[in-house]
């Protein structure tokens, strides 16, 4: 591109220039000949005139030949004017008597002998005298070398000229397409998958201003391919612990299964070996229950209402009475926020799940769950506060994944599903609601929903 654009640019650039200096050329000739011409019609005039008077006196003195007198007279005139380049020739046309030819038939023209170049004037005598013809000859041959000599230093002046442009314009070119290949270069790293790749900006010209988009498009697209690559292993994890949940049941339901086929078994023990695979079919459930949950919340718009808080803690507690009491954990509701705008059952679910890790983590008879809710800058905060296990620093950003567990065989004997945090984490972002975990390993665990909007 660069390249065409030189070669488009220099193309003009030379027409305009040898055009110019063509018309300069043909100007300056034209002009030059007009004033030798005005100058010879001139000296033409003034040699006619002035021969034409010194013929009248000769003839009027009427002394000898007048003939040999007006020859005398012209040489002298031939020899004066050879001196200035001019050379003059006066025949007599007695053919033409009287009256033939004057002055106004007077021609004038170029000519040339050898290598001298000449203007030609030819005509007659002023009257009475018009029978004598008047040749002359104006020397210009220094004139036209003159002329040819400017010609070809503009000519010269031209090319030199035209290199330097050259050189200039493809210096410039090479200025302005640097950025351009700079921007091409960025691109290709990028297209080769080198997304960190930026351009340097210098000055403020619209070459910089598309440096800058540029870059902002290069953020954008490495923004947006970390998030397809998050994704992307994100959803290969999420197959693989799927896989890993769901092996786990299946192998105990085939494994006990075939054991019946197999074996002769006695009531107590088909009962048992039942209960195992209903508890296991159990766990499966819970998983397609949660599964489902989660497609369902995707791009999911809660049909939102004023809710109670105080009645919903109320709720929540006489729902998790039972369970709190069988492992003899102390639940505390305190709420200091009046209501919250949200859809009922998924805020409920969400708090139950809360509860539900923190009675977990905590250890029978010495378990203390805080629930409760502050109004803070406008923003309700509804939070979940246990004096559990917690959970280590490194598993804190990963505890919302789906299928993850701290404590893998634990939470598998409780029944859980690895899905918990990970749809009370969907149900506030579909509540535009923010989540956030606490811990310390030992001592318990917080997790705050900030909602940010109403």
């Amino acid at each position: 591109m660069r390249f065409k654009a030189f070669i488009a640019t220099y193309l003009l650039f030379l027409c305009i220039l040898y055009t110019s200096l063509g018309i300069v050329s043909t100007y300056m000739t034209n002009s030059q000949t007009d004033m030798l011409k005005e100058k010879s019609v001139g000296e033409y005039n003034s040699i006619a005139a002035t021969l034409a008077k010194d013929i009248a006196v000769l003839y009027g003195r009427s002394v000898g030949n007048n003939a040999d007198s007006v020859n005398t007279l012209v040489n002298g005139y031939i020899q004066y004017y050879r001196r200035h380049n001019i050379e003059i020739a006066v025949t007599e046309l007695p053919l033409l008597g009287q009256g033939g030819n004057d002055s106004a038939n007077t021609e004038i023209s170029f000519t040339r002998r050898e290598q001298e170049h000449f203007i030609f004037i030819t005509g007659s005598l002023p009257e009475p005298f018009s029978f004598y013809r008047l040749d002359y000859y104006l020397d210009i041959t220094k004139n036209i070398a003159d002329m040819q000599n400017i010609q070809n230093t503009l000519l010269a002046f031209a090319i030199v000229f035209s290199v330097l442009t050259a050189i200039g314009l493809n210096f410039i070119l090479s200025s302005i397409f640097k950025p351009l290949r700079i921007v091409a270069d960025t691109s290709r790293k990028i297209a080769d998958g080198q997304y960190n790749e930026r351009i340097v900006v210098k000055g403020k010209n619209e070459l910089s201003s598309m440096a800058l988009s540029f870059n902002r498009m290069a953020e954008e697209i490495e923004k947006q391919m970390r998030i397809l690559e998050d994704e992307a292993v994100g959803k290969q994890q999420f197959a693989d612990n799927l896989a890993h949940e769901i092996r786990t049941p299946l192998t105990s339901i085939f494994g006990y299964a075939e054991y019946m086929q197999k074996v002769s078994m006695n009531e107590e023990e088909i009962i048992e070996s039942a209960q195992y695979i209903m508890d296991e079919a159990v766990h499966m459930n819970n998983i397609a229950n949660s599964l489902l949950e989660l497609a369902t919340l995707r791009n999911y718009t809660p049909i939102k209402s004023i809710i109670s808080i105080p009645r919903l803690f109320e709720d929540i507690s006489r729902i998790m009475e039972k369970s709190l009491r069988g492992y003899n954990i102390r639940l505390v509701c305190r709420a200091d926020a009046d209501e919250i705008n949200g859809q009922e059952d998924l805020i409920k679910s969400l708090l139950m799940n809360l509860c539900s890790n923190a009675v977990k983590s905590c250890s029978p008879d010495d378990g203390n769950i805080h629930l409760g809710a502050v109004e803070k800058d406008g923003k309700i905060i509804i939070y979940v506060t246990d004096n559990g296990c917690g959970i280590p620093e490194e598993s804190i950003t990963r505890i919302t994944e789906p299928f993850y567990r701290v404590d893998k065989a634990r939470n598998r004997e409780q029944g859980g599903a690895g899905l918990g945090l990970t749809l009370c984490k969907q149900i506030a972002e579909a509540h535009g609601a923010e989540m956030f975990i606490e811990s310390t390993t030992g001592k318990g665990t917080t997790v705050k929903i900030t909602f940010t909007s109403s």
